[in-house]
């Protein structure tokens, strides 16, 4: 096989696993709602007019490799970042019609994470000392089982607020000894 028609085998298997990633999407948002459990605050969710034109652009990504001369390597990196993007807009499709702060979870943009996988809210622990300067009193610092440290941004501070004491009701043993 040549390298031109193993260009466009690599192209048309991309474009299977990008139309299986926009396929999947309802899927996703299926299992997701029924993973959370009830609403207990909505957060603020933008129309993913991002995400969609991510999926524009990776789409036209992987439409140009055919007709271009690349070399095969670059042709198969050109096709995993249009499917690491597509991979990510569709994280942020699925979660942004039902950002908030669930019975089971927090989703927020591009990240769903149950309370079970919740470590600590490092932010609760050094933002009230006298020491502390520099808080951005808007941000909310997740600290994960894995070691993964998510940062939720409000839009202020009485939103954050109120976030935070619905997750502490929600998961009690996040609250730090003050």
């Amino acid at each position: 096989m040549d390298v031109k028609n193993l260009t466009i085998a690599f192209t048309i298997a991309g474009y299977c696993i990008f139309a299986a990633l926009i396929i999947s999407i309802p899927f996703k948002i299926k299992k997701l709602k029924s993973e959370c459990g009830e609403l207990k605050m909505a957060l603020r969710s933008d129309f993913p007019l991002r995400s969609i034109l991510t999926f524009a652009v990776c789409a036209l990504l992987l439409g140009v490799i055919p007709f271009r001369n690349f070399q095969l390597y670059l042709s198969v990196i050109f096709i995993l970042t249009a499917l690491l993007g597509s991979s990510i807009a569709s994280k942020q499709v699925v979660n942004s019609g039902i950002n908030g702060i669930y019975e089971n979870m927090i989703i927020s943009d591009t990240t769903a994470i149950k309370y079970e996988n919740i470590l600590s809210l490092p932010t609760l622990s050094y933002e009230k000392q006298k020491e502390t300067t520099n808080v951005d009193f808007r941000h909310l610092e997740i600290l994960t089982k894995s070691g993964a440290k998510i940062t939720m941004v409000f839009p202020n501070e009485q939103i954050r607020n109120q976030a935070l004491s619905v997750i502490l009701e929600q998961c009690p043993r996040l609250k730090t000894e003050e």
